[in-house]
């Protein structure tokens, strides 16, 4: 009898009982896509089926029909500000992103319910958002793509592509606003020791992105009250008063970041890799003024 089992066990006739659940791959890969856009923070959770030498638009997928814009389960995408897509602002939160896909234009669909498999269960009376989107031709894509492009502080591009067809949606999203209210925040709860910190990444933040300079200056000296002991803040004190074309200010303060960065430099042993930037932005301004 035991060489009689043993000879269907190895004929494959007789199993163990199964001891774990299969692990096997699937074939439309799940991805999820993080991706920071100004102050927003996007996550985009979606299968990508391949194309897999089939027709795709039109055939795989008909067109004028409502798409899971993917496989298996519904597409999510979520954002934790609210987020002007194409001219139509959505609030923040998770939605699931249908589409009904046309020869030269696509409605992009965002849908309350996020816990949807397939199409089956669409209610459009969960819609928030209906946007038309012109299809644009594109690289052939063998497997569904969705992703993020022209990456700016307050914006970006949302796309969609498959096969050779693509759809672009422009993106705003609220970074001053946030920025602005996160600063007043940071000062407010700001130890008075580190406040300076504070005051001075704000005028940076204003200088940077070349908002009111005023405001920028005015942070930027109550760091500087705070603090002159930093040849950064002097440096960024003579970027900001350039940017009004207060020439004589700049170099004044930039030579005083030039002189505290290079004693600084020799109480540590180094050179002041910053000097030769510094020269250069004091021999610039020397001939504006």
């Amino acid at each position: 009898m035991k060489k009689w089992t043993l000879s269907l066990l190895a004929a494959g006739l007789l199993t163990a009982p199964a001891t774990q659940a299969q692990e096997l791959p699937d074939a439309s890969p799940r991805q999820k896509l993080e991706q920071d856009v100004g102050l927003t923070a996007f996550t985009v959770n979606y299968s990508r089926p391949g194309k897999k030498e089939r027709a795709i638009f039109g055939g795989l997928v008909p067109f004028g029909e409502i798409w899971r814009t993917g496989a298996n389960k519904a597409t999510t995408i979520s954002f934790d500000t609210p987020v002007i897509f194409q001219g139509e602002e959505i609030p923040a939160g998770r939605y699931s992103l249908f589409t009904k896909p046309g020869e030269e234009t696509w409605t992009v669909i965002f849908n309350k319910d996020t816990d949807l498999w397939g199409t089956g269960d669409y209610d459009p009376e969960k819609d928030v958002a209906r946007l038309e989107v012109k299809t644009q031709s594109v690289e052939s894509t063998e497997n569904l793509t969705i992703g993020f492009d022209k990456l700016r502080t307050q914006g970006a591009h949302f796309f969609i592509k498959w096969e050779r067809t693509g759809v672009f949606i422009p993106l705003e999203v609220p970074t001053m606003r946030t920025a602005m209210r996160n600063i007043e925040e940071a000062l407010a709860e700001a130890e008075e020791a580190k406040k300076w910190r504070v005051y001075r990444n704000a005028a940076g933040f204003y200088h940077n992105n070349e908002l009111d300079p005023e405001k920028a200056l005015d942070y930027m000296k109550q760091s500087l009250e705070r603090n002159e002991e930093s040849w950064y803040s002097h440096w960024l004190h003579a970027e900001i008063l350039a940017s009004m074309d207060s020439y004589d200010d700049a170099v004044n303060a930039a030579r005083q970041a030039m002189e505290i960065g290079k004693t600084q430099a020799e109480e540590d042993d180094g050179s002041f890799p910053y000097a030769k930037r510094i020269e250069e932005g004091i021999r610039r301004w020397k001939e504006k003024s």
